[in-house]
């Protein structure tokens, strides 16, 4: 007899990009004001996002002594309240007054739109071959005063 062979099953790639986002998250320290309302980490989606399944497979798993809460946002109020905020191709019309809304707050913008990727995202997803990789834009991680981890920065294809 031989013995079973266990056949791994593709990731999709949505469930990748978000273990991908909570990943970003370990290696991310917030500006010491930031608030933490009700000891919640918000990562905000587009409601209409297709990545919203996937991150809403995050919510209530705890991350450095704080609880996930992802939010399904269908405006662009209250976008402080994001620590993290996924755009997509979806979000490409409104990226200009998103960055506005967010402009100088602590939030990690992560995007895995190459129009928006190439224009402000702090952490933008791609695919090389069969693999997701990243770039970081340090000066926009700079601007929202978010300190980004040295193993972080080396697992990026680009950071600068």
């Amino acid at each position: 007899m031989l013995p079973a062979m266990a056949i791994a099953q593709p990731v999709p790639e949505q469930d990748l990009k978000a273990a991908f986002v909570y990943n970003f998250v370990l290696f991310t320290d917030w500006p010491s004001d930031t608030t933490f309302e009700g000891n919640a980490l918000n990562i905000c989606i587009h409601a209409n996002s297709a990545m919203r399944p996937a991150m809403a497979a995050l919510n209530d798993r705890s991350i450095k002594g704080y609880r996930i809460a992802v939010r399904s946002l269908a405006t662009l109020d209250n976008l402080r309240i994001c620590h993290v905020l996924f755009v997509d191709s979806g979000d490409r019309e409104r990226w200009t007054q998103i960055r506005k809304a967010v402009d100088g707050a602590p939030v990690l913008t992560v995007s895995d739109d190459e129009e928006i990727r190439l224009d402000g995202s702090i952490i933008a997803l791609g695919a090389e071959g069969n693999r997701v990789v990243f770039d970081v834009d340090m000066r926009a991680a700079r601007l929202a005063r978010l300190g980004l981890s040295s193993k972080l920065l080396r697992l990026a294809r680009t950071a600068q």
